[in-house]
C-alpha cells in the first residue's frame, strides 16, 4: 500500500550521510508532490517540525536553512532475502512495511548510480533497448554530466497491452516507431515475433523530411512488407497493393461490399437484400456431384456478371487458370438446358440459340439473356426442371438487382472498385504468412476513411486472432508471437456501451493467451475501448490537458495518481511517463528520436 509522508524537512544544501550514518540495506524512494508553505506559528505542524529538528533554531533561521516539501513513498528498495529466486538481487517493495519516526531518516538526492538503479534497476536484463534519458522534469537540467540512460525490455511489450496518449505532435509515433524497431532488433535470429501494423497517417511506410530518417519499411526492407492502397509501382518494386479479389474470394465478398460501400448505399432497399445473398467459395467440397458442381459455378457466374456489369475489372486466363485446377470441366458455360436457351434467346433476341460459350463475355451475355427471361416470363416450363424453379432465392434476388424495376442498377456498387483487383492473391493469407515467418507487415491506410480503416482492421485482426487460437488449441504455438500496432485507435476501436463482445475484446482479455500483443496510441484513455484499458500493463503518458482525461488514467491505473498536474503541465515533444511491466512506478523519460540506427544493447556493455 502507497502510504503518504505529509511534511518532510530538508536541510538546503546537506550533504548525503555518510556510511556510517546510515542503515545501507534499504533505501526508501519519494516523489516530490508539492512545496509547502512554512505553517504559522502555534499550528501543530509548527510544533512538530521544531521537535523534529536537531536544534529548535529561531523562527527566521528555520525559514533560511529549511524547505518544506510534500512526498508520496512509493515504495522500498532492499536486498533479497536468502533463499530467494533473486538471492543477491536489490527488489522492489511497494509495501514500505513498518516505518520509524522521522527523526530516524534522513533525505537526500540520489547519486547517480542509485538513479540508475531506479530507472533500470527492475527491467529485464534480457533484449534491452535504448529508449531515452531519464528526465526529472521539463525544466532543462543545468547539470554537464552526461545523462542516466532508460531501457526497456521488449519482454515487457511483447505479448503484452501496450498505450500511448498525448496530444497530437508530442511523441507518439516517435515511441511506436522505437517499439517496432526494438522489436526487430532482437529477433534479428530468432524471428519469432511477426508484426502487424495499421499505419494510419502513412508514418511507418513512407520517409516524412521532418523526421530525418529512413521509415521503418525502408530501413528494414529486407523483414518488412508494405501494402498500399495507392498503386507504388512506379515509385517502390516491393509495394504491394492492398486490394480484394471479388471474382475470386466469393464467400466473402458481400461481407466486405457491406463494409466498402457508402452507409447510404448499403442500407438501401435495392442493396440491403442483394448483401444478404450467401455465395459458395470456389473450391469444390469432397462428395459433391457433376450437378452440385455445375450449380455452384452458375451461381457464381451470376455474381460474376453483376461485377461485370458494375465496372469490376476480371482477367480471363487467371479465372480459367483457376477453374481448371479446380476441376471445372466447362468453365465459362453456365450449363443452361438447351430448351430453355432456345425459348429464351426467341424470346429476348428473336434469333435461335447460338453454340455453348467459351469465353467470359460470351458468358456473361448468356447469364444476362436468361435471368431477363426468367424474370419476363417467369411461369414458362423451361426455368423447371422435374417441377423445380432453376433458380434458388439468391439467384433471384441477384436477377433482380442485375435488371431492377427502377434505381441505379449495378453501378450503384462502383465505389468498392477501387478497392478490387483481378491480379491480386488473398492478402490475408499472405499477410498470416508473413507474420508467422517473423515478418513485419505495415499497412499504409493514409488515403481511406474510418469506414476503410476500421475494416481492414478488423479483417485482419480477426484473421490474426483465429490463426493464433487455432495454434493454441492444437498446442503449436512453439513460442512465436504476434504484436499489432493501432495508430489513432480512436477510429479502430472507439469506447464500447454494455457487455460488446468483438476482437478488440478478445485482445484484451484472451490476448495474451494466445501469444497477441497489440500496441496502441491515441490523443485520451476516454476515446478507447474500456476492457482495453483496463487490462493494459504498459503505460507512456504524454501530455494530457484535461483533469477528467488524467482522472481516468489514474483510475484505471493507480501508479498514476498524484501525477495528473505533471501531465497536464509538461508538453515538451517526446517527454513521457513511462510504466512498463517491469517498472513499480512511472519513470519521466526524454524518449530518444527515431533514427533508424539499432537501439539494442548487449549485455554486459555500458549504458553510456
Amino acid at each position: 500500500m502507497t502510504r503518504r509522508i505529509e511534511a518532510a524537512a530538508c536541510r538546503i544544501g546537506a550533504q548525503p550521510p555518510g556510511p556510517a550514518e546510515v542503515r545501507g540495506d534499504m533505501a526508501y524512494v519519494l516523489r516530490v508532490t508539492a512545496h509547502l508553505d512554512w505553517p504559522d506559528e502555534g499550528t501543530p505542524r509548527h510544533r512538530r517540525l521544531h521537535r523534529l529538528m536537531p536544534q529548535s533554531p529561531s523562527e527566521g533561521a528555520a525559514h533560511d536553512d529549511h524547505l518544506l516539501i510534500e512526498c508520496r513513498l512509493l515504495g522500498t528498495y532492499a536486498p533479497s532475502a536468502p533463499g530467494d529466486a533473486h538471492a543477491g538481487r536489490i527488489v522492489f517493495s511497494g509495501d514500505p512495511g513498518q516505518l520509524d519516526h522521522p527523526d530516524r531518516y534522513d533525505a537526500f538526492i540520489p547519486t547517480r548510480r542509485m538513479r540508475d538503479l531506479f530507472v533500470n534497476g527492475t527491467v529485464d536484463q534480457r533484449h534491452r533497448i535504448r529508449f531515452g534519458q531519464l528526465r526529472d522534469s521539463e525544466t532543462p537540467s543545468p547539470s554537464k554530466e552526461p545523462g542516466i540512460t532508460a531501457c526497456l525490455s521488449m519482454l515487457d511489450i511483447r505479448g503484452k497491452r501496450s498505450a500511448m496518449f498525448g496530444k497530437t505532435r508530442l511523441g507518439k509515433s516517435n515511441v511506436v516507431k522505437l517499439l517496432v524497431q526494438g522489436m526487430l532488433d532482437v529477433t534479428a535470429q530468432s524471428r519469432d515475433v511477426g508484426q502487424l501494423i495499421f499505419d494510419v497517417n502513412g508514418e511507418y511506410a513512407n520517409s516524412n523530411p521532418q523526421d530525418g530518417a529512413d521509415n521503418i519499411g525502408a530501413a528494414y526492407a529486407d523483414r518488412c512488407t508494405v501494402y498500399f492502397l495507392s498503386d507504388r509501382s512506379t515509385s517502390d518494386a516491393n509495394a504491394k497493393l492492398l486490394r480484394f479479389n471479388f471474382y475470386e474470394r466469393p464467400e466473402d465478398a458481400m461481407n466486405t461490399l457491406r463494409e466498402l460501400l457508402p452507409m447510404e448505399v448499403a442500407d438501401t432497399d435495392y442493396v440491403r437484400p442483394l448483401l444478404t445473398c450467401r455465395l459458395p467459395p470456389l473450391q469444390p467440397v469432397d462428395g459433391d456431384t457433376v450437378d452440385v458442381l455445375q450449380r455452384r459455378l452458375r451461381k457464381l457466374m451470376i455474381y460474376w456478371t453483376i461485377l461485370h456489369t458494375a465496372g469490376f475489372d476480371h482477367c480471363e486466363a487467371r479465372l480459367s487458370e483457376m477453374l481448371n485446377r479446380l476441376g471445372y470441366g466447362t468453365q465459362f458455360n453456365p450449363n443452361f438446358s438447351q430448351p430453355l436457351r432456345m425459348a429464351a434467346y426467341q424470346a429476348i433476341n428473336g434469333t435461335t440459340a447460338p453454340p455453348l460459350p467459351k469465353t467470359f463475355a460470351e458468358m456473361e451475355a448468356e447469364v444476362s439473356l436468361i435471368l431477363r427471361f426468367s424474370l419476363s416470363y417467369p411461369n414458362d416450363p423451361a426455368l423447371r426442371r422435374q417441377g423445380r424453379y432453376i433458380f434458388d432465392a439468391d439467384e433471384e434476388i441477384m436477377a433482380a438487382f442485375l435488371f431492377p424495376q427502377a434505381g441505379a442498377g449495378p453501378y450503384v456498387l462502383r465505389p468498392a472498385v477501387p478497392f478490387h483487383s483481378p491480379q491480386v492473391d488473398n492478402f490475408i493469407t499472405e499477410i498470416l504468412a508473413s507474420i508467422d515467418t517473423g515478418g513485419t507487415v505495415i499497412v499504409d491506410l493514409g488515403s481511406a476513411n474510418e469506414r476503410i480503416i476500421r475494416y481492414f482492421a478488423r479483417t485482419l485482426s480477426v484473421a490474426v486472432f483465429l490463426q493464433q487460437e487455432g495454434k493454441f488449441v492444437r498446442n503449436e504455438m512453439q513460442g512465436r508471437y504476434v504484436q499489432i500496432y493501432f495508430e489513432e485507435a480512436h477510429m479502430i476501436f472507439p469506447p464500447n456501451s454494455g457487455n460488446v463482445i468483438d476482437v478488440y475484446s478478445r485482445f484484451a482479455k484472451e490476448g495474451a493467451k494466445f501469444n497477441i500483443g497489440i500496441v496502441y496510441s491515441t490523443q485520451s484513455p476516454s476515446t478507447v475501448n474500456q476492457d482495453l484499458l483496463a487490462q493494459t500493463e504498459n503505460f507512456f503518458i504524454g501530455h494530457l490537458s484535461s483533469e477528467r482525461e488524467t482522472q481516468l488514467l489514474s483510475a484505471v491505473q493507480y501508479a498514476f495518481k498524484g501525477m495528473e498536474n505533471d501531465i497536464m503541465r509538461s508538453r515538451s515533444p517526446g517527454y513521457m511517463r513511462v510504466l512498463t511491466a517491469s517498472h513499480r512506478y512511472p519513470i519521466p523519460i526524454q524518449a530518444n528520436r527515431y533514427d533508424g540506427q539499432p537501439t539494442l544493447v548487449t549485455p554486459g556493455t555500458p549504458l553510456e
